[in-house]
Parts: structure tokens; C-alpha cells; sequence
């Protein structure tokens, strides 16, 4: 069990966060979609990027904490990264706490880089197994989920200036960037404690830690500020 597996909700509890699963496969989205749902998740199934925008659209509200799957390699071109990280795009500046998780091929980690720069939560190299996947949801609930509640608590608060043309995901991180900065000064910068609390690997939350530059040395708390 690693530290922060503890402080996660079991496999079916974070039913409050819808999964948009987009998969061109039927055989392969049926049986994920159904397993899914079998462990208590609310599954919006999609095959190509302008059904998964629709269903996300009619079923979930821009307010909420969301998750999405998304294989990259979408019609009209499954050869090709573009059409996935394209929704990945127009997901992430929609639903700014929709956590995304890309999956991409065995020899395509710069794809996966890629995505994640582009806004995605996580990314995961096909094939890939249901526990692995349930992990790896279950972590990205847990981040939305916390970011939502301590939103509307007024205990984070956000000062997001970026515009779009900045990048589809600025806004966002900046959101991401200021919960990670508030739980670190909530647990006096201890990685461990915040790791558990926000429901990440260590690992993962050093990695976030790097992206937005958060040092020891120069933190700062945005909740401190006026």
C-alpha cells in the first residue's frame, strides 16, 4: 500500500464525479465502460471527439468536479494524436476541474508528455490493465473533488488572470497550482502529509511541485494573500 493509497475513496465511493469515457473500439469500450459502471462510476460513453463534447455538454455542469478517459487516437485519423489532444483541448478550457486521463501507445511517451503539458491529469501507455486504470481514476477524483470543496468552502482563493490565448490550459493550472500551494502551507510544506491529503503519489505531486516551480525556499501560500 503506498502513502497515499490509504486516504482514497474504495473503487465505486467518488460516484460524484461523472467519467467521460472516449474510445473508438466498441469491443474495448463496452467491456471498460461496463466495468466501470459494475464499480459504481457514472460512465458518458463516447467513440469520437464531437459525441464526447455532446454528452459531456447535455450530462455535466462546467461547475463540477469530472473525469475523462480519452484515447488519443480518434476518427478520422486513430493513426494520429491530434483529434484526441484536440479534445482534450476543448474538454479542459470547458470543464476547468475536469480531470483528463490520455492513453496512448507503448512507444508514444512524448505523446503522453505532450497531453499532460496540454492540461491532462495523468497519462498511461495501452494496454492497460482495469486495476491500473481504476487507480489512476480514483487519484484523479480524489484531486477534483478536494479542488471543488475547498472552493466552495471560500478556503482557496483563486485569482486566475490567463486568457486562452496563453494556452488552453493556463487557466486551469493556475487553478491546480494554488491548491497544491494552499494544501503544502496547510500541512506546513510537509510533501507526505500533502501527497495524503490531496490523494496523490509523492511522486506525483514532486512532479506538479516542478511544473509550476513550487520550491521550499520561495513558497508562498495564495490563501495568505489579501
Amino acid at each position: 500500500m503506498t502513502e497515499a493509497s490509504h486516504n482514497l475513496p474504495p473503487v465505486g465511493q467518488s460516484v460524484e464525479c461523472s467519467v467521460l469515457w472516449v474510445e473508438d473500439d466498441p469491443v474495448l469500450s463496452d467491456w471498460v465502460a461496463q466495468s466501470l459502471q459494475d464499480d459504481g462510476w457514472n460512465v458518458l460513453v463516447a467513440h469520437n471527439r464531437h459525441d464526447a463534447l455532446s454528452k459531456q455538454e447535455l450530462e455535466v455542469p462546467k461547475g463540477a468536479a469530472c473525469l475523462a478517459i480519452l484515447d488519443l487516437g480518434l476518427p478520422p485519423r486513430p493513426s494520429r494524436p491530434d483529434e484526441g489532444l484536440q479534445l482534450l483541448a476543448e474538454l479542459v478550457m470547458r470543464w476547468p476541474l475536469l480531470n483528463a486521463i490520455v492513453l496512448t501507445g507503448q512507444n508514444e511517451v512524448a505523446v503522453g508528455q505532450q497531453a499532460v503539458h496540454a492540461g491532462a491529469f495523468d497519462f498511461l501507455a495501452k494496454p492497460v490493465s482495469l486495476a491500473v486504470l481504476r487507480q489512476a481514476l480514483q487519484r484523479a477524483a480524489w484531486f477534483a473533488q478536494r479542488q471543488q470543496e475547498l472552493l466552495a468552502q471560500g478556503r482557496l482563493h483563486l485569482s486566475v488572470s490567463a486568457e486562452l490565448s496563453e494556452g488552453v490550459r493556463e487557466a486551469s493550472d493556475q487553478v491546480a497550482e494554488q491548491l497544491i500551494r494552499h494544501v503544502l502551507g496547510c500541512n506546513g510544506f510537509n510533501v507526505t502529509a500533502a501527497a495524503r491529503t490531496l490523494g496523490l503519489e509523492r511522486e506525483q505531486l514532486y512532479y506538479h511541485m516542478k511544473k509550476f516551480g513550487i520550491q521550499r525556499q520561495s513558497f508562498t501560500d495564495p490563501s495568505d494573500s489579501p
